[in-house]
């Protein structure tokens, strides 16, 4: 489909005694391949653009033919100035109103969405990649050293005896537990799930007579306050501390 837009333009108006040039096309539409005719006053001169073929049919009559596309034809009629008509076959040339030059409009702009697609895709690789060498490459902190067995020991013993809320034979059986827990650590040796005699039998390879006897103690704490009259409690814990100090060292006896 085609329509034909007509534009009159003069550079300025034509003399009184000289009417304005009457230059026409018969036809608003030319579909693919047809023809359009125009109308112009005898001895007028008609020229095109590339691909249209202008062909004169009588006197004042051209024909208007080419393949698909936009046209410009001047015709320069005999009198007055040129009159350029706008002709469009089989494609929809420009409208809305007169136009001093016929263009093609410019192509819509390519959509945005792909480009933020692909830099959202890109920066989210980049962030995983960043993600997976740090953790992948950070440096490991070294774990800390333990703290030694004695260390440990202490800290349980002076927590015990700074309280108050508990029975002489509930301290004196902590104090136990305390010594077994430390013996397990030191020796390597499951002195929390062994008898009192296993216990002292094993340590008798590692430590002194007078350990030895001080292990016996703490071992027997409970049956030594149990058996203790109540004004001799706080003595027997402050000879308990000595015999705890006493054997629990940082560095163990061969």
């Amino acid at each position: 489909m085609a329509f034909v837009l007509l534009l009159l333009a003069c550079a300025s108006p034509p003399p009184v005694d000289a009417p304005a040039a009457t230059v026409y096309v018969d036809a608003r539409k030319a579909v693919s391949g047809g023809s359009l005719a125009l109308h112009a006053p005898g001895g007028s001169k008609v020229e095109g653009t590339t691909g249209l073929v202008v062909l004169g049919v009588a006197d004042g009559e051209w024909g208007l033919s080419g393949a698909d596309g936009s046209y410009i034809v001047t015709v320069t009629p005999p009198v007055g100035e040129a009159v350029r008509v706008f002709v469009d076959i089989g494609v929809d040339g420009p409208k809305g109103g007169p136009m001093d030059e016929l263009q093609q409009l410019p192509p819509p702009p390519p959509p945005v969405w792909p480009w933020v697609v692909a830099a959202l895709v890109t920066v989210g690789a980049a962030v995983a990649g960043a993600i997976f060498a740090w953790k992948r490459f950070k440096p490991v902190p070294p774990l800390p050293t333990p703290e030694p067995a004695h260390v440990v020991a202490h800290r349980a013993w002076v927590a015990l005896r700074a309280r108050t809320d508990l029975y002489p034979n509930q301290v004196a059986g902590q104090m136990s537990d305390i010594f077994r827990s430390w013996l397990e650590d030191d020796l390597h040796f499951p002195a929390t799930q062994r008898t009192r005699r296993e216990i002292l039998d094993v340590l008798a390879g590692y430590v002194t007579a007078a350990e030895l006897d001080a292990a016996r103690r703490l071992l027997s704490a409970t049956d030594l306050v149990k058996f203790a009259e109540r004004a001799e409690h706080d003595d027997l814990f402050v000879r308990l501390d000595q015999d705890f100090y006493a054997v629990v060292r940082p560095v163990r006896r061969a």
